[in-house]
């Protein structure tokens, strides 16, 4: 809802979301004409490659671990951004 009711240059989603599993959102927006181009960096403590495989197959632009180094995140910010 919130991705819907905001203009937002760059998402950052984590997968594990209370009420919906964040690669379903990730699909959702991806797949919609009207949000598929705003990037989607996933954000997650889920580490094994097949979690990884999963979320470039819902359409990630960019998936990050935890814990992580802040300069990851700023740099695939940034580079997303251009």
């Amino acid at each position: 809802e919130k991705a819907r009711s905001q203009k937002l240059d760059l998402i950052v989603l984590d997968i594990m979301l209370p009420k919906i599993e964040g690669y379903k959102v990730c699909r959702m927006l991806k797949f919609d004409d009207k949000y598929k181009k705003i990037p989607i960096i996933l954000f997650t403590a889920k580490i094994q490659p097949e979690d990884q495989k999963l979320g470039y197959e819902v359409g990630a632009d960019a998936y990050i671990t935890k814990p992580f180094e802040p300069q990851i995140l700023t740099d695939k910010i940034q580079e997303l951004l251009k």
